[in-house]
């Protein structure tokens, strides 16, 4: 680690090096977030990757890193592998850690080992010292410098600016040095290696020129310390894949065969027999509430219009709403009821790839949550009104419907301006053909795009819609996991 570091703000901070060390674990640097989980399991690597993908095209806000890895932590069933994630604030450098992942920042050490659930930090500017590690055999790889990409190690220093001895390595790069899959770059090798009648490091008069004959390939250098063991070839995290078609359903499969046969199911029935379904595991998710965070809590700079919006910062009971609608899903192996595109049960995690799918009538659990950026949550449940008076509609009066208030000082907010429609196991927004228009900005989209009037848009994990000068983010239970 270089002596002169000295970040001040959120910008040195993406600006400075990462040196990767090795190790078996993985190592993510995506923009200003940076990620490092104690296990090279891809399946359990990818629902924090996906986090901390989504942190990182929202700006890499130190809040929205802390909120957003909390809800992931309070929703997960499964207990993930150890890890820690640092992103910039205005103030200084917000490090979360859990599980026996440690972190040393400015000489403090902090680490979720002694923690029932995970520690987080914001340490103020300057910042002269940060190394992370989750694999007690890690060793800095001071060659190596790792760019935006995800590699296989153990922990990683940070430095100040570049240095001559550095390569910067893209991430599939990095990962093949690293796991000795691929030939480095020459590297100037010790000097007379073939001397060894000459002790002192003074140059050796007689020995010929090493250069001239091409050296097969020399020797790794003799390790500090015992070496560790083999980094498994980490596959690279796949990134998330486009949205899937939609099935309009997908027809339903052959019903499975009945276990003793009924003797009075005739042969040849055309109609499938309606058979009793084993009742669905309660959820050990808790529901969102719909909760304002404390004014003291929110800067200003919180409340710009396009900056990241917040988080869900807490899991609270809600007011139960009658809003159960019969959808076609499938069941997990733990008899969690799922959206049958998901390739992971958004409740236990579960891979649900290799089980034959069985599609079955089920109440449709709910969809996610809307976050406005004043901190307000919505769980999708039921269908909304979006406005500036939506308790004027007949629909909202007669309780088919929510309302949700919208107000500005912009007066571009009609009284019913848009709405959010639950369909099947999709969230759509549409435009109520309003006078201002309605505006989305879809994850990874260059800018915002409005929608005609009455024009219809589905949304997806990390979609942001804004309405007159107000904005809200849409984020789904099983965003990570599916890929969605």
């Amino acid at each position: 680690m270089d002596d002169a570091l000295n970040l001040t703000s959120a910008e040195e901070w993406g600006s400075a090096v990462t040196r990767p060390h090795s190790g078996t674990g993985t190592l993510a640097r995506l923009g200003r977030v940076t990620l490092l989980v104690g296990s090279p399991d891809a399946d359990a690597v990818a629902p924090l990757l996906g986090q901390a993908e989504m942190v990182a095209a929202n700006g890499g806000q130190g809040r929205q890193l802390v909120r957003g890895f909390a809800l992931l932590l309070g929703t997960t069933a499964q207990e993930p592998p150890p890890f820690a994630a640092l992103a910039p604030h205005t103030t200084g450098l917000a490090v979360l850690v859990s599980g026996d992942a440690e972190v040393r920042v400015n000489g403090e050490t902090i680490s979720g080992r002694d923690s029932l659930a995970w520690v987080e930090k914001l340490v103020p500017w300057p910042i002269t010292s940060v190394e992370a590690v989750v694999d007690t055999f890690a060793e800095e790889q001071p060659m190596l410098r790792l760019g935006d990409g995800v590699v296989s190690a153990g922990g990683f220093t940070v430095g100040q600016g570049t240095d001559a001895p550095s390569m910067m390595m893209s991430g599939d790069d990095a990962a093949e040095v690293m796991t000795g899959t691929s030939e480095m770059p020459a590297v100037e090798a010790e000097p007379a290696p073939e001397a060894p009648d000459a002790p002192p490091p003074p140059p050796a008069p007689e020995p010929p020129a090493p250069l001239a004959p091409p050296v097969p390939e020399p020797p790794a250098p003799e390790p500090p310390m015992p070496p560790p063991p083999p980094a498994p070839e980490l596959p690279a995290p796949e990134p998330p894949a486009p949205e899937p078609p939609a099935p309009e359903p997908p027809a339903p499969p052959a019903p499975p065969a009945p276990e003793p046969p009924a003797p009075e199911a005739p042969v040849g029935l055309d109609k499938p027999v309606d058979r009793p379904q084993p009742p669905a595991l309660e959820d050990k998710m808790g529901a969102f509430d719909s909760v304002l965070l404390h004014q003291d809590d929110i800067g200003m700079d919180d409340l710009e219009i396009l900056e990241p919006l917040p988080i869900v910062e807490d899991v609270r009971d809600v007011t139960h709403h009658d809003h159960a609608h019969q959808v076609r899903g499938v069941f997990c192996k733990n008899r969690h009821f799922n959206d049958p595109r998901q390739l992971f049960c958004a409740v236990c995690g579960i891979n649900m790839v290799q089980q034959t799918p069985v599609l079955v009538n089920g109440t449709r659990p709910p969809l996610g949550v809307i976050v406005l950026d004043d901190g307000a949550v919505f769980q999708l449940d039921s269908d909304y009104l979006l406005g500036r008076d939506p308790a004027s509609d007949g629909r909202v009066q007669a309780g088919d419907v929510r309302g949700v208030p919208l107000q500005d000082q912009s007066n571009q907010i009609s009284r019913v301006h848009a709405r959010l429609e639950l369909r099947g196991w999709d969230v759509v927004l549409i435009d109520n053909s309003s006078t201002n228009g309605t505006y989305v900005n879809p994850p990874k989209s260059a800018g915002w795009q409005r929608l005609p009037a009455g024009g219809e848009h589905v949304l997806t994990q990390g979609a942001r819609v804004r309405i007159g000068d107000r904005t809200l983010a849409f984020n789904t239970h099983s965003g990570s996991a599916t890929g969605r």
